[in-house]
């Protein structure tokens, strides 16, 4: 089983590879924001969170929390996160994103779509039928598991 699991994660590792910023533009957003790859990772956990400490957010993305806090504060700067006292502690901070991350994040998920879209572009209707459904299947599994796991 370990062979198989080891063995769709080299071919999506592949197909991701093959068909991720096709069109550039994922890569131009974030150039034009000056965002990192850590950055926009960081940003999108905390939209799903909704808001979460320093700590928080290092233990979620397995990072240290000086390099959090620095991401934090530069994020902060560049007015894509707020911190606020937190309801429950004072002393801690609930970081949250704004408004202009929000906006960040959604026009790099359509570019994302969207290179990824360019880069399949090439394979034949029949096989990016079956793959969408391929998808579909396993996103609606994956969401099962998840939601069972809360």
């Amino acid at each position: 089983m370990a062979a198989k699991a080891d063995s769709v994660g080299r071919l999506l590792s592949e197909l991701v590879n093959r068909v991720s910023h096709a069109s550039g533009e994922t890569l131009s957003i974030m150039a034009e924001a000056q965002v990192t790859l850590q950055q926009v990772l960081l940003l999108t956990r905390l939209r799903e969170a909704g808001s979460s400490s320093a700590s928080g957010l290092a233990a979620t993305l397995r990072l240290s929390l000086p390099a959090v806090s620095q991401a934090v504060d530069r994020l902060v700067r560049m007015e894509l996160l707020t911190r606020m006292e937190d309801g429950v502690d004072r002393r801690r901070k609930a970081i949250a994103t704004t408004a202009k991350a929000n906006a960040l994040l959604d026009r790099l998920s359509r570019a994302r779509a969207n290179d990824y879209s360019v880069g399949l572009s090439g394979l034949p209707q029949e096989t990016q039928e079956r793959f969408r459904e391929f998808l579909r299947e396993a996103l609606s599994q994956l969401k099962r598991i998840q939601d069972r796991g809360k």
